[in-house]
């Protein structure tokens, strides 16, 4: 799974607009918004859509005047490269 956040820039007087359109793409969600117009966006790995495709086309949102990442996380499973062994503690009530 691998999840951003986002805090976009926009007009405050174009949340209902902003929030309709970013909310079509697959995978993303918003959140709370500042009275300044910071809108917290977060956007998911969805099925058959690669996130950077996402990404971009949020920046193209004509509503969107600016996009910061705020959050990245990715979860990569990774082999285990150390053989399994007793720890200490097993080892001493052996």
């Amino acid at each position: 799974m691998n999840i951003v956040s986002l805090v976009l820039r926009i007009r405050p007087e174009t949340r209902a607009e902003a929030e309709a359109a970013l909310t079509a793409f697959p995978g993303v969600e918003c959140h709370a918004m500042s009275d300044d117009g910071k809108l917290v966006v977060t956007v998911e790995d969805a099925e058959g859509t690669a996130m950077s495709d996402t990404l971009i086309a949020i920046h193209r949102v004509p509503q969107v005047l600016a996009a910061t990442l705020a959050y990245e996380h990715r979860d990569v499973q990774l082999p285990n490269p150390l053989p399994a062994t007793n720890s200490p503690c097993e080892e001493a009530q052996s």
